[in-house]
Formats: structure tokens, sequence, C-alpha cells
């Protein structure tokens, strides 16, 4: 029942999957839906910066996750596609419309409804996991950063309780993600794969949630839910036996023998890379270990600057120092939305490994570098003293002149904040099996 269709959406796509397998074209008993391919890739999966405006703690913390390619649906399962593959039984639908998505259904009955269509079509169809789930709706690799499925205002782009009319409507007439997929903000919400589990720190390949516990996932806001509770990030929770109108579901698939597998697998990892972030290219070093990953060189102010304050930067190649650690993480999140890669800040034990391989220089072991800092140090004890100054001629009327410079930035001893900024890539190790780690 694959049919080679829409080559169109796929044009341009770097990859060795063909364009006829970007987009499969299903149909059951007449009754036809569409996959989308999602290529793998990594992404910071949590209350990223753009998702959060309050402290929800069922979503952070936001934490690093690997996917394989995978295909979801782009749209919810609706009404008449559940009765082709679940003839009996009553089905809920008080306006009667066919291409609504289906609700009152449990996970359980899902878990069937997988079932029989992997009867019918002969192919492994299953829910999405929850890290799925969120790396679609963000757009996947095409992510521009959005809070919602596809804008920043959530009416334009799901039926949520200020424009849905308190009611759920039918799938695919809002506009989509970046990823050709409708309704993942509002209409209904949607069951995922994984019992529901708090997240960790860890970076977490393929993840399927923990493996024992009383709740599934349901992901995505609904028809009756306000748009502050219906960005990406949202998690909630309920029974498999719950049935509510407000929860629907789509559909996920793998194929067997993805080409995009075996090609990650037999890939030899580069020594190096650059990454564009504003126009400037950070080189970054591949670093082998357990869990390798590549490291950037140190981030200059220009960069800071620019990223940070969103001003044009002088022409400075100095490097910054002295930020919080709080603003180094807000840093790689921007850099991460800017580059469409995740990027964190390289932590004291994987630049001591970097050091130790001679792929990095030890702060201030140069004496050019030396030099740099001492610079530093003497410009900011100089601002602080003009600063005390100034205070005191303002109160006789006198106002002294303050000089921009952006390398003049609060300067703390901790060695954990006064320490050159620099970014890492995790890499997932040669040998980790996707498929076998997959539930």
């Amino acid at each position: 029942m694959l049919c080679l269709v829409l080559p169109g959406m796929a044009r341009g796509h770097k990859s060795v999957v063909p364009d006829s397998l970007q987009v499969l074209e299903m149909e059951v008993n007449g009754i036809g839906f569409r996959m989308q391919r999602v290529e793998g890739g990594s992404y910071l999966m949590g209350a990223t910066i753009e998702q959060t405006d309050r402290d929800i703690l069922t979503n952070k913390p936001a934490h690093l996750v690997f996917l394989s390619p995978y295909y979801i649906a782009t749209t919810e399962v609706t009404v008449q596609l559940w009765r082709a593959v679940m003839p009996e039984g009553e089905v809920i639908n008080p306006k009667g419309y066919p291409t609504v998505p289906i609700s009152y259904v449990t996970w359980n009955e899902c878990q069937e409804f997988v079932r029989r269509l992997d009867s019918i079509t002969g192919l492994p169809f299953r829910l999405p996991t929850e890290a799925e789930w969120e790396y679609a709706a963000r757009g996947g690799a095409k992510s521009k950063g959005y809070r919602f499925a596809g804008g920043n205002e959530a009416d334009s782009v799901g039926w949520t309780y200020s424009c849905s009319g308190n009611w759920k409507h039918p799938v695919g007439r809002k506009r989509p993600n970046e990823l050709g997929l409708y309704d993942m903000t509002g209409n209904v919400s949607e069951w995922c794969q994984d019992i529901y589990g708090p997240y960790t720190l860890c970076t977490q390949p393929d993840p399927c949630g923990p493996d024992t516990g009383s709740y599934r996932v349901v992901r995505g806001g609904s028809y009756d839910e306000c748009n502050a509770n219906s960005h990406l990030s949202v998690r909630r929770w309920h029974k498999p036996e719950t049935s509510t109108e407000y929860i629907g579901f789509r559909i996920a698939l793998t194929l067997p023998g993805d080409p995009m597998l075996q090609a990650q697998q037999e890939e030899e990892p580069p020594l190096s890379k650059s990454v564009k972030i504003k126009g400037k290219k950070v080189k970054f070093l591949y670093v082998p270990a357990e869990e390798p990953y590549y490291i950037s060189e140190e981030i200059e102010c220009a960069l800071w600057r620019k990223m940070m304050l969103k001003e044009a930067p002088e022409k400075s190649k100095s490097v910054a120092l002295g930020m919080s650690q709080t603003d180094r993480t807000y840093f790689a999140e921007y850099c991460s939305r800017e580059a469409g890669e995740a990027l964190y800040v390289a932590s004291a034990e994987q630049i001591v490994l970097a050091e130790q391989q001679g792929l990095i220089v030890p702060f201030e072991k140069d004496a050019s570098q030396k030099k740099k800092n001492e610079s530093i140090r003497k410009k900011q004890n100089r601002r602080k003293a003009n600063e005390k100054l100034s205070a005191w001629t303002e109160l006789i009327g006198v106002k002294l002149p303050k000089k921009d410079d952006p390398v003049l930035m609060e300067f703390k001893k901790a060695d954990d904040e006064s320490r050159p900024l620099r970014l890492v890539i995790p890499t997932l190790p040669r040998n980790f099996d996707r498929e076998s780690d997959r539930r």
C-alpha cells in the first residue's frame, strides 16, 4: 500500500533516502493518510527558553536527546480512519464529521488499533514516543524555535480554547509546522507510547520513558486548553484506561532496514566540524571518549554580544569571560536555536579531557592568552573604580563618560565562571545499537 507520492515535498532533501520515501501515502479500506519522514537528530527536549513563561517542574530540566529516523502521521487519527480499522463498536461523534480526530479512546484501545493496522499493512505501526512527538512538533531539523507547532501564535496553528468554539475541528485546517504536520498544537491532546516519569539531565538516545509506572504520557494542548497550557513542552499523563473527549492520538512508524540507520552506523566521525552562528563559523574538534563529543574554540566577546545583547559587536577577538553559569546556559540555548543543532556549555571535565589529548590549549598556559586575560582584568578593575567615582561625582553634578567596551563584564573568581566559554556537541558512540534500545 506504499505509493510513490508527493516527491516535490522532499525536493532538496540531503540524505541517502530517496524522495519517494520522504512522504508515505497509505490507504486502509478506502481511507487515506500520510506519514511524514523525520530525519534522526539531536535536540534539547523540555523547558527550553522559548517554551517557558512560568515555573513548570514537570518539563524540566531541558536535556539532550538523540533520535533515529522515523515517520509520523501528518494528522491525528480521524473518526473515519478509526472506523476503517476498527469497524465494530460505537464511536462518540456528536456532530458527525468524519474527519475530526477520534477521541474517547483509551491508550489500551490505541494499542489494539495499531496492532490491527500492522496486520492490514504489514508494517510496524505504533504510537510515537514522547521524545519523537516533541521533536516532530518542534519541526525536527527544520525547527525555527517556535513556541507552538508552526508559529508563536497558538490560534494560527491550532484549535485552542480562544478559537475552537469548545469543539474539535476537522484535521488539517490550520497552518502546518515546519515538517508539514497539522494540529500538534490544539484540537485534541495525543497519547504517546511512554510511561510517564520525571526528566533527568542524562543524554538519552531514543528514550522510551521508565520501565514501570501507572500513567501514560499525553502531549499537545486540546481545544479546551488556554494558550499558556498549549506550548510544546507541556506534559500531561493519564491512566491507560482513561477515555475523554479531549484525548486522541496519531501514529508513528520506523521502517525496517532504514538506509539512514545503516549510514549512521558506518559513518566515520569527522575530526572537526564548523557550526554557523549569526554569520560566524565556530570550529569544533572531535574528542574521542566513552561518550565522544565535539568541543568548540573559545567563544569571543563579539559573538557573545551579538547573541546575548542583540547589538552589533565591535571588531574584537577578545575571549568572553566572567559570565554566570545561567547566562552561559542561555547563550548555548540561543546558539542551538540559531544553528539548528543541540549545543551545550562544555563542562570542566570535558575541557580537561580535550586539554589532556592536546586538542585545546589549557587556559592561560599560552602567553598571549594570559596577556589578554590580564588586560581584561585591569579594564574591569578600572571600570569598577570609575563606577565608584561616578557615584560620588554625580552628587556634585558632574557626570563622567563611560566607554562601552564589550569585554568589560563583571568578573568573578569562581573557576567555573572565570574559565573561557566553550560549547560542545555530544555524539553517540559508534557501537550504539539504536534498534535494540527502542522498546
